[in-house]
């Protein structure tokens, strides 16, 4: 493998970001009271939006119920993503695989698992099959959209890595009435049968487990043809702008979502997950803000041989937190040792530090809230809160939102080595990524310990972005891939498969 660095250009923003991350602090204002407290959820909140425009409209929030029961769907319409070895140990056809086309991997939902000939008619284990086969396993929480998107991707990245993902599914029920998307149905035929052919491959689709007619309309959009969901939503710096208060608020409602989901999770977790080797819980955007922000005192010790991983989230007071303090990771209680691994572009349009974003719009805006002084990332967080172990890649020359669209072979390198080895992570990053590796990132700040690094990292390979078109008949078609594929670093001998197996190649 040849590593080739893109070139890079030292953005206006990027400038700005590192002019503010060069500094550790955390803006405090008492202004902002923090508005998640239980007994808010039990009321119905309206929340408006800007006059004098068409489409949105003023809607509500019903109450949220305190008891994660009502929360167990979740947990029981999980996607499960299996490594080669899991897969093979329990009699699954691979029908997944990364961007180099190989189909070594397995994905449906729980039941989809359950259902499995071994586990239904075999003579073995369940909760020693799936304890001993991975290298450990992944809580994995997706964005605002479900699993769709960069979520698919990352996750079948862990899962090429070794590693079994469990994600838990936002929009499984329709009975809370907050959101809802139809199910794909037969999740593993169907994922079969788009790796069947190179430009239906599953790993490059915009959506692979939900219906295709299936969206989850905002109850903010003003729109007539179907029912609208109050958990839906369009971040518009205009709406939020004009009913700051009710906005912060219904930001927390979201969380506070998550939070129950992932209680009734960690309360009814697997013992093959519990007990696994190494525990990560990972999130992207508003996954990777409840992945930041979420404490329970049962999953925390667990994490300690694993980590935090955060994706697409900047750990900072912004229009998603309606106070400074709920930008703690960890809610303030996470194990100051252990490890965290963040990732964001410097260009994000939701949370980066440049003028065009949401969050800067928002912050800056009469009425708004927020740091006015954003840094796009959660460095600031991190050592505001003395959190020991941590690496902080902001990606540049990206302007999306997810991070697989262009620079998905840097993010198989990071995860790749923040699973394997992440109480050594901090290090390995300046020694394999800094100007004593392959150059990738510039070292924006490093600790004299050595286990914390911040970096602005450029995408492995130097190869022109293309039309979604010419890679995949699925792709979000506005996005420019790079496609093609790299894969950097070792893999752990625990990823390797005991028995032989003919992967498919698409």
């Amino acid at each position: 493998l040849v590593v080739c660095a893109r070139q890079a250009a030292t953005s206006p923003s990027a400038k700005r970001t590192a002019e503010a991350g060069a500094a550790s602090f955390l803006q405090k204002n008492d202004v902002y009271e923090c508005l998640d407290g239980p007994d808010r959820f039990a009321n119905t909140l309206n929340v408006g939006v800007a006059s004098g425009q068409s489409k949105y409209k003023s809607f509500d929030v019903p109450p949220m119920s305190k008891d994660s029961k009502d929360y167990r769907y979740a947990f029981e319409n999980a996607f499960i993503l299996l490594p080669t070895r899991c897969a093979l140990d329990l009699g699954l056809t691979p029908n997944i695989g990364d961007a180099n086309g190989i189909i070594a991997q397995w994905m449906g939902r729980m039941g989809d698992m359950l259902a499995a000939p071994a586990m239904l008619h075999g003579n073995i284990d369940p909760q020693k099959v799936l304890g001993d086969c991975a290298c450990g396993w992944v809580i994995f929480l997706h964005g605002s959209g479900g699993f769709t998107y960069d979520n698919m991707r990352y996750a079948t990245m862990l899962a090429t890595d070794g590693y079994g993902v469990f994600v838990p599914d936002s929009f499984a029920s329709n009975l809370t009435g907050f959101r809802y998307k139809a199910p794909s149905q037969s999740l593993p035929k169907s994922l079969a049968m788009k790796n069947t052919c190179r430009k239906t491959q599953a790993y490059w689709c915009e959506n692979n487990v939900y219906e295709p007619d299936s969206e989850c309309p905002g109850a903010m959009v003003n729109q007539s043809t179907s029912k609208g969901y109050p958990l839906c939503y369009d971040s518009n710096a205009g709406a939020i702008v004009s009913h700051a208060k009710a906005w912060r608020e219904f930001y927390e409602r979201v969380f506070r979502l998550r939070q129950l989901e992932m209680d009734y999770v960690v309360e009814h977790l697997p013992e093959y997950i519990r007990s696994a080797p190494k525990l990560f819980l990972a999130g992207e955007s508003e996954g990777g803000m409840a992945a930041a922000r979420y404490y329970h005192p049962e999953l925390e010790p667990l994490l300690a041989a694993g980590g935090r991983i955060i994706l697409q989230w900047s750990c900072e007071f912004n229009y998603f937190l309606s106070c400074p303090e709920n930008a703690r990771i960890g809610a303030g209680k996470a194990n100051k040792s252990t490890p965290i691994l963040n990732m964001i572009s410097d260009q994000d349009p939701f949370f980066a530090a440049h003028g065009s974003s949401i969050a800067t719009s928002v912050s800056r805006a009469e009425g708004g809230y927020g740091k006015t002084n954003l840094t796009g990332n959660c460095f600031a967080q991190v050592e505001d809160q003395g959190l020991e172990n941590a690496v902080v890649f902001d990606l540049l020359n990206t302007e999306y939102h997810g991070l697989t669209v262009n620079t998905g072979n840097f993010v198989r390198a990071a995860l790749k080595g923040f699973v394997a080895s992440p109480q050594r992570y901090a290090e390995q990053a300046a020694e394999n990524f800094g100007p004593q590796g392959n150059g990738l990132c510039t070292v924006v700040r490093q600790s004299n310990s050595g286990k914390r690094f911040y970096g602005y990292c450029r995408e492995l390979g130097n190869e022109q972005d293309v039309n979604a078109s010419e890679v995949s008949a699925c792709a979000y078609p506005k996005y420019k891939l790079h496609k093609q594929y790299y894969s950097y670093g070792v893999n752990e001998f625990c990823s390797r498969p005991i028995k032989p197996m003919a992967a498919v190649v698409v």
